[in-house]
């Protein structure tokens, strides 16, 4: 055998082993992603501490002033406002 025979040979099996080896994957596999739920606005304090139901963005506008309103009516009333640290 000579060498250009040899290298074509080499490189058949090569890329008949790649062919191989390569495969397709069953589309369904992608349907397990579940999209993340939205929850919804709170629009009172008790809502506003229900955080599994009901969310706690505070970078919302109008939950961080339900949450400045909910404070506000805690202190009045004589309760313990719990403190964030900063």
């Amino acid at each position: 055998m000579d060498l250009r025979s040899v290298f074509v040979s080499a490189i058949a099996t090569s890329t008949l082993l790649l062919a191989a080896s390569a495969h397709a994957h069953d589309p369904s596999l992608h349907d397990d992603y579940v999209p993340p739920v939205t929850k919804a606005k709170p629009v009172n304090c008790d809502q506003l501490a229900d955080n599994e139901h009901y969310s706690n963005n505070m970078g919302d506008v109008d939950i961080k002033a339900l949450q400045a309103k909910c404070d506000a009516e805690k202190k009045a009333a004589g309760e313990t406002v719990p403190r964030k640290n900063s």
